[in-house]
This record gives C-alpha cells, sequence and structure tokens, in this order.
C-alpha cells in the first residue's frame, strides 16, 4: 500500500499518555499531532483511515525471539504436539512421506518436549526406526537439547570417545551415544548441516515478515547470527539490503551471538557499535548464553534439581572467561544480554557486571535474558547494577508444571517474578523466545496477566505475580523501547515519535482478561509504512 505525503488515522480510541485521543497524524514517518479529527492538521490531500471505534496502541516490540529461526520452523517438522514417542515417530513418518527428499540432505525438526511425553526422553532408536539411512535432527522445544538418529551421528562423526566442553553426549546402556545432545553439543550437528544461502534466507523473511506484522510487531530483538555461520558482516549486509529493500516490515535490533573472544575483537575492530545502523536495522547488544533450559535440566542453579538430586545443570562459562567477555564489550561500549535462567547462572552474571562496573559506571543499560530464578538479594543486585529484564510471559502456562517438579513447590513458585520486578524498578521488557513460544503479543499480554494459558484463567499460577493490563502492554512497547535505547523515538503515541503503531479490533482495557489473547490486529503501520491491515481496514 503506497505511503501518502500525510495519514490521518480517525474515529478512533488512541491510547497516547496525555489521555484519549479520537485521531492522529502521520507525517514522514512520525507521529506529527495527536487529538480531535477537527484539530490535527489535516490537509485536502490527506489520506484518511477510519478505525470505525478501534483502539490504537504503539506499535508492539518482541524483546528477544530468533526471527529468521521461527520462519524456517514453519516448514520444518513441527512437534508441538506430540504427546508420546510413537505420536512423534508418526509425525516424523508423515513428514518423510510427504518431501522424500529434504532441504540439505537433512530432516530437520523443532518443538518436541518430553514432559508432556510421560517424561521419556526420544532416542536416536525411535528415529531410527522410521528414518534409517537419512540424517535426522530434531530440537527440543527449548532449543537446548537435540534428538538425532544414527545416520546424524555418524555425519558428525560423534562417537563414545567424542568430548564437548560446555555440552554433553548421552550415552546408552550399550554404551554408545543414544542420540540425545545437550547445550554445545548440538553445534558439532548444526555445523554439518548445510546453511541457508541468502536467497533463501530472503524468502524466509519475504514469506513470513508479514505473518509477524499481522501480530501488530513493530520491532523485534532478534538474535539471528547462528543463521549465518556465524558471519556478521554476511548477515549485516543481509539485513541492511532488506531494509534497502523495503523487505522488512519491522524493525530489526540485532542481539548479536559472539561468545567466542575472537569473535568479539573481530567485531569491535570493524567500528560498530550498539546502536548504530538505520531505522529499520540497529546494531544491539552482545548475547551471550550463561546456561541452558530449566525443562533440559541445564538450566545451571545454586542447588540441586529437586527431580535430580547431585545435578545443577551448565554453565556454559567458566567465570574468568564470562568475566573477560563481558568487561570487554562494556568497556567498548556496546550493550550486553546475558541468557541467564537458573539462579547460578544469573550469580555469574551479577558477579560479572560488578567487576565491569568498578573500570565504568554501568550506563549501557545492560540485560539478563529470561531471568528465571532469582532470589530476593539477586533482584536487589540487579535494581542497583540498573540492570533490565527481557522476559517471556507465555513461559509461565508453558514451564510451570515442569518449573514445580524440577525445583520443588517452594522455589518455583520463588521464580518467574514479573510484578516483584517491576515493583523493585526493574525495567521489564516481554517477547517470545520465538520459535519456543508463540510470536504473537497478545498471546504474551494475556500470559502476563492471567499466569494461565488461553481457557484456564481461574487456575492462573502465583497471582500475585500477574501484571495489570497497562503493565502488561508497557512491557512490549515503552518498555522495550527503553532497553533498546529507543524511548525518546518510539514506545508511546506522541508528537514527534516514530508512527510505530498497532491498531486493534477491541480495547484490552474494555474487555475481559481470558479475551486478551483473541483480540484481533485490524492494522499495523511501522514508520507511518503499513505492513498489515485487515480486510475492514485495507
Amino acid at each position: 500500500m503506497p505511503q501518502a505525503e500525510q495519514t490521518a488515522l480517525i474515529n478512533g480510541r488512541i491510547h497516547s499518555p496525555a489521555g484519549p485521543a479520537e485521531a492522529l497524524l502521520i507525517e514522514a514517518g512520525r507521529i506529527a499531532s495527536v487529538g480531535a479529527t477537527s484539530t490535527i492538521g489535516l490537509h485536502c490531500d490527506t489520506k484518511i483511515i477510519d478505525l470505525q471505534g478501534r483502539s490504537v496502541f504503539p506499535g508492539f516490540s518482541d524483546s528477544h525471539a530468533h526471527f529468521l529461526a521461527w520462519a524456517q520452523s514453519r516448514e520444518a517438522i513441527r512437534l508441538g504436539g506430540c504427546r508420546s514417542a510413537l505420536e512423534l515417530r508418526e509425525a516424523l513418518r508423515s513428514f518423510a512421506r510427504q518431501h522424500p527428499s529434504p532441504v540439505g540432505g537433512w530432516y530437520q525438526g523443532h518443538g518436541w518436549n518430553h514432559t508432556l511425553m510421560d517424561n521419556i526422553m526420544p532416542t536416536k532408536h525411535d528415529l531410527d526406526s522410521v528414518i534409517p539411512d537419512t540424517p535426522v535432527y530434531l530440537r527440543r522445544i527449548c532449543g537446548h537439547i537435540a534428538v538425532v538418529n544414527s545416520a546424524a551421528l555418524r555425519a558428525a562423526g560423534i562417537t563414545r570417545n567424542t568430548r564437548v566442553e560446555a555440552g554433553v553426549i548421552e550415552i546408552g546402556d550399550d554404551g554408545e551415544p543414544n542420540g540425545i545432545l545437550k547445550e554445545d553439543a548440538l553445534d558439532l550437528i548444526a555445523r554439518c548441516i548445510p546453511g541457508l544461502d541468502d536467497g533463501e534466507l530472503f524468502r524466509l523473511l519475504r514469506l513470513y515478515g508479514p505473518q509477524a506484522a499481522s501480530y501488530g510487531l513493530t520491532e523485534i530483538h532478534s538474535d539471528d547470527l547462528s543463521m549465518f555461520g556465524f558471519d556478521f558482516r554476511r548477515s549485516q549486509e543481509f539485513f541492511m539490503e532488506a531494509a534497502r529493500s523495503g523487505d522488512l516490515p519491522f524493525r530489526v535490533r540485532r542481539q548479536l551471538l559472539l561468545s567466542d573472544k575472537q569473535l568479539l575483537l573481530d567485531f569491535l575492530s570493524e567500528g560498530w557499535r550498539s546502536g548504530d545502523g538505520v531505522p529499520l536495522c540497529q546494531i544491539g547488544p552482545l548475547k551471550l548464553l550463561c546456561d541452558g533450559s530449566l525443562g533440559g535440566r541445564t538450566a545451571f542453579l545454586k542447588d540441586d534439581y529437586t527431580d535430580a538430586a547431585g545435578e545443577r545443570g551448565l554453565a556454559l562459562f567458566d567465570r574468568d572467561e564470562l568475566n573477560d567477555l563481558v568487561l570487554t564489550a562494556h568497556l567498548a561500549g556496546m550493550q550486553i544480554a546475558i541468557h541467564a535462567i537458573g539462579d547460578g547462572a544469573l550469580e555469574m552474571c551479577l558477579d560479572a557486571f560488578e567487576r565491569a562496573a568498578e573500570q565504568r559506571p554501568l550506563s549501557a543499560r545492560h540485560l539478563i535474558v529470561h531471568a528465571q530464578i532469582a532470589d530476593d538479594q539477586q533482584l536487589e543486585r540487579m535494581k542497583r547494577l540498573r540492570l533490565g529484564a527481557a522476559v517471556q510471559p507465555c513461559f509461565v502456562p508453558s514451564d510451570h508444571a515442569m518449573a514445580v517438579e524440577r525445583l520443588g513447590r517452594a522455589r518455583a513458585e520463588r521464580s518467574y517474578r514479573w510484578h516483584t520486578m517491576l515493583r523493585k524498578g526493574i525495567v521489564l521488557s516481554s517477547g517470545s523466545d520465538a520459535p519456543i513460544e508463540s510470536l504473537r503479543p497478545m498471546r504474551g499480554i494475556h500470559a502476563a496477566v492471567t499466569r494461565a494459558a488461553p481457557g484456564f484463567e481461574a487456575a492462573g499460577w502465583v497471582p500475585e505475580e500477574r501484571l495489570s493490563v497497562a503493565e502488561a502492554i508497557g512491557t512490549y512497547t515503552w518498555n522495550g523501547a527503553w532497553n533498546g535505547h529507543n524511548e525518546k523515538r518510539r514506545g508511546e503515541i506522541l508528537p514527534g515519535r516514530d508512527a510505530d503503531l498497532v491498531v486493534l479490533e477491541q480495547d484490552p482495557f474494555m474487555v475481559p482478561a481470558s479475551d486478551l489473547a483473541d483480540i484481533g490486529i485490524a492494522m499495523t503501520l511501522c514508520g507511518g509504512r503499513v505492513t498489515h491491515a485487515s480486510e475492514a481496514l485495507a
């Protein structure tokens, strides 16, 4: 839809810090005025969009996702519905019948969750019984664990003698690898799978980018470097070209997974820093992974797992290595975002940031991604260090039963403490970690408000940690802008801000909390450009 010189949204319920308004005017990609239709400054050639009473909010920002991996997952074997190893085998068999020649010579899938499969992990034997000769690589829903078949083990050269420093290759009763791989062991497989070329990646962007826009997203803080073989230069040129060509229907703030010191130094030597780029493609933080996932028992805990005595998960760095990476990036002026699910991992992160602060005060708004398990003392340290948190509200309904098994009820109910964090002054931005959870922000808003899955609102888990509707929306709008250093550009509907907007079919403040997830997206605008419109508004 071509953009007019002026566009006006009228007859709406526009949520602005100055109070509700009925109209706003967009000029040159920015909000020019907000108020009554008669006062916003319409011209005779202004393009008019009649909202017919619909509600307008700042465009939604996903604070942590893997957009290209999510797009790729739309075409992989989708295993989220499997409730047994038998169902997983049937899903694999059905996909193989329909795709006798898999892309790149590998069958890939995502989404299985053994906690929904009688707590039994599938093994290579399950996969070999369906596809014995073509490599198969199926990642667990968390992305930190996978199961592969014997052909994949052979392709990667994985034997009983293979060792991985920050990973696990499980050994079966016969003394051979059973196909279950954890954390850095997945890299042994990933490097064997032919990567997608830029043409394929552009195809995914053009096909699934509009779908993301249809969810009301105008910005994604996306960790995609692995899709480019950790080649920063290639990945940056890809996104810059997508911005130039108009293929990006949302803004990308790049979270750069550069866990190796030499890769980080190579990146820094190019002169890039957080905030650099163009309006649609911005360099974000250095991304580091400090531990794994709770469901896979690779999240690093201070105390043993309740359901696995003697196990505390995996720290993916030793302390000196993490301290060095954090200090190097911090002194260079980079924002840093560290994945920490377990309280043991969070403790390592806090120590690293405190050491960095001794060298130079923390002003880059560093982030903890997930921050799922944290005690009061750790939250106080986060506040004192001015750390933000990028959390995933949908993890609560997905994880809570598993979390009680892994942590015990008392420790589990002191986790996922979104309301407590806000009350302590920690800036909380929300996201999906897609493809792990749904990319739809309205589902995340529902989860933040109800602490439950749709249809089970009365059973909301630890209800005192629920957010209000306003707080939940804020975590997808202004808070995301703040944690991305863009709060003076977007996140609020005010004159001078970028015209990143979402038009909702219903007002979230005027429906029952149980209906939040089902509120439709009538229109999305990114920089004043319409990137999605329902039939009624098209």
